[in-house]
């Protein structure tokens, strides 16, 4: 028989099953069930976490991010605009869908808990299904248990923010990926694109590893072919099919994106894509200020709407003019660009800080500490094996094995990289990894099971640089930075906050003096006890608490203006209760200098100016603070009063 007539009956006679680099897509029965015993195994323990997590005094008290998502999702809910007449500041997909828990469910913030435990679960699932496509069973099992009980997961289901949407839709359009490129089917791309567009309007740096994806698709094609070639054979098409696919998965993204960027343009004015607080952002983490992971602005108050108030008012005075959305993104690009094109060794230097940051096992947060309260309200995540400790190493071995296949792993390690590098560019916290947890997890599967195959097959010699570059890559993700410092301080903070805001002094005290004892240079903690004193009639104790506060700021160089004068601030209201109003006046007029935007400083002021018996500059500063109060409100109005009845006495 001829090879030519042979072919035909090779291909007739070839069977998919025996191949086990083939991935199939028809999942067998075992498979399916793996798949369930994924998802009801993370759901059992993120239940028990959330229904754990409850006795968190903070749970239905959202601070930072948490509280602007909460607002947000509130006004969208009862049908309110939330900064009507600006384009979106941050993209909206996360706050739709909190605004769309509260109007299916009620305002509590149990439901929307709940839901995102469910997203995270079938997250889980994805996970062993994406895993599945490149590895055996075995090991796809395994990425999905260990995705099941990754406590990180837990921790941020259980929080009003982003990270379980986004990764649920990261997932999600992998796997639609590498399904519509292995089988080359079209609407698979499409549902990918749409998948794609959906997790831009969550978090918009996802589009840099779609155009990537676009252009793997246009000039790589890894469709098998089934008969004479083994699986990841390049099955050579027409240029334009593989273009057309390409182009596909790019229309379908941006036609889901669309309806945003036309709202933007009509209702906003400007001409945003999605979100304008990219030029902001990337300010924040490449800017000589910098530490690679803290979201400050340099020279910007503290909070998040100050800070994006200042944030156009410092665009706006480096311009001289008013200044759209948009350009205010511009103008802090283009002040990035000169910290980079101006001292390109600190940028180097900064960029692999925050290379390092991204890969090491420390938890780095700009809201609440992680791992202060999932330990303390969440105690099942103690129980939780595996962490980024194991992942994080591992996931670095199977990155190198996975390129070399680089066509057909490209969803994996691509992902991996790309995103990697679009959060790093900017600035790194734990939550912007979050994304690229649940690829490194697969690979880092992925790398133990070639570990396993190795030493069966007594490959000595490529087993032994393995675990050399796996020892190394251990050392350097489980090296904490030498800047890193434990982060429980800001925990006690916020549950002291949180206890005074609810009259309960005693209990506020005993946090911040725990978070005093946790981090006695941090000056705001003793700012925040001596308040708490002194609303206890405690003036000797709040005196100190202030001056430990001056003291603590001497000894490290005055850091924050705004923080001294807070402690100047609350010595003048001891010297005010002591009737000392002339030290009450100067240490206010030190406390205004200091931060002219205290207006509560600038109130106490114009009243300890009356009792002086100076009306005249008691209204000026009157008049400062409602300027300050943009609120306005019962203060506004008190202070208007005060201001009429020192007239009527001229």
């Amino acid at each position: 028989m001829s090879k030519k007539t042979q072919a035909p009956v090779e291909a007739a006679a070839y069977d998919r099953s025996t191949d086990p680099l083939d991935r199939r897509n028809a999942l067998e029965r075992r498979d399916w069930i793996c798949f369930c015993v994924v998802l009801l195994a993370a759901l059992c323990f993120r239940m028990i976490y959330i229904l754990q997590f409850r006795s968190n005094p903070l749970f239905a008290y959202p601070m930072m991010d948490p509280s602007y998502n909460d607002q947000w999702a509130r006004a969208f809910a009862e049908g309110r605009s939330f900064m009507e007449g600006e384009p979106y500041f941050r993209a909206p997909l996360y706050s739709w869908f909190l605004g769309l828990c509260y109007k299916v469910f009620g305002p509590g913030y149990l439901a929307p808990r709940v839901v995102q435990a469910v997203i995270g679960s079938i997250s889980c699932g994805l996970v062993f299904l994406l895993a599945r496509r490149f590895y055996c069973r075995a090991t796809a099992l395994g990425a999905g248990l260990v995705a099941a009980t990754f406590w990180l997961f837990f921790y941020f289901e259980g929080e009003l923010l982003i990270v379980p949407l986004i990764v649920f839709l990261d997932l999600l359009f992998l796997y639609l990926l590498e399904r519509g490129s292995s089988s080359g089917s079209f609407p698979l791309l499409g549902a990918a694109g749409v998948v794609l567009g959906a997790s831009a309007l969550a978090r918009p740096n996802i589009l840099l590893f779609g155009i990537c994806a676009c252009l793997w698709l246009a000039l790589v094609d890894v469709r098998s072919k089934p008969a004479d070639r083994p699986f990841g054979a390049r099955w050579r098409t027409g240029w334009w099919k593989r273009l057309a696919r390409a182009a596909l998965l790019g229309a379908t993204c941006l036609i889901t994106i669309a309806p945003v960027t036309v709202r933007n343009v009509v209702e906003g004015g400007d001409l945003v894509l999605i979100s304008s607080q990219g030029g902001v952002n990337f300010f924040i983490g490449n800017n000589p200020a910098s530490d690679g992971s803290a979201a400050e602005i340099p020279g910007a108050r503290p909070g998040l709407w100050e800070s994006y108030r200042d944030s156009i008012a410092m665009a706006q005075e480096a311009e001289g003019c008013a200044l759209k959305p948009s350009e205010v993104s511009r103008h802090f690009f283009g002040r990035a660009l000169d910290f980079v094109r101006e001292r390109p060794g600190d940028w180097i230097a900064l960029t692999m800080k925050k290379v390092g940051y991204f890969w090491n096992q420390a938890e780095f947060t700009n809201n609440q500490p992680i791992r202060f309260f999932a330990e303390r309200f969440g105690p099942v995540v103690r129980w939780m094996p595996v962490g980024f400790w194991l992942v994080g190493p591992l996931s670095l071995l199977g990155l190198i094995l996975g390129l070399r296949r680089w066509r057909r792993f490209f969803p994996l390690y691509g992902f991996a990289l790309v995103y990697s590098a679009s959060v790093i560019v900017f600035f790194v916290c734990t939550r912007f990894k979050m994304p690229v947890m649940p690829v490194l997890i697969i690979l880092a599967c992925g790398a133990a099971e070639w570990l396993i195959k190795a030493y069966r097959k007594k490959r000595w010699h490529p087993l032994a640089i393995a675990l050399i570059l796996l020892i190394a890559a251990f050392w350097w993700v489980n090296d904490k930075p030498k800047n890193w410092v434990d982060s429980a301080y800001i925990g006690f903070m916020n549950l002291g906050i949180f206890e005074r805001d609810h009259d309960r002094l005693d209990a506020a005290i005993d946090y911040f003096e725990e978070g005093v004892r946790a981090k006695p240079e941090f000056v705001p903690l003793h700012n925040f006890l001596g308040h708490a004193l002194l609303a206890t009639s405690d003036l000797d104790g709040a005196r100190n608490a202030y001056q430990n506060a001056l003291n603590r700021a001497r000894a490290i160089g005055w850091p924050i203006a705004s923080d001294v004068a807070e402690s100047m601030y609350g010595l003048s209201l001891i010297a005010a209760a002591r009737q000392n109003d002339t030290l009450a006046e100067k240490l206010l007029r030190q406390a205004v200098l200091l931060d002219p935007y205290l207006a509560v400083a600038h109130i106490d002021l114009g009243e300890t100016l009356e009792r002086l018996g100076r009306p005249a500059e008691a209204i000026e500063a009157y008049e400062k603070a409602i300027e300050l109060l943009e609120e306005g409100g019962e203060h506004a109005a008190r202070i208007a009063a005060r201001i009429q009845a020192l007239d009527r006495k001229k």
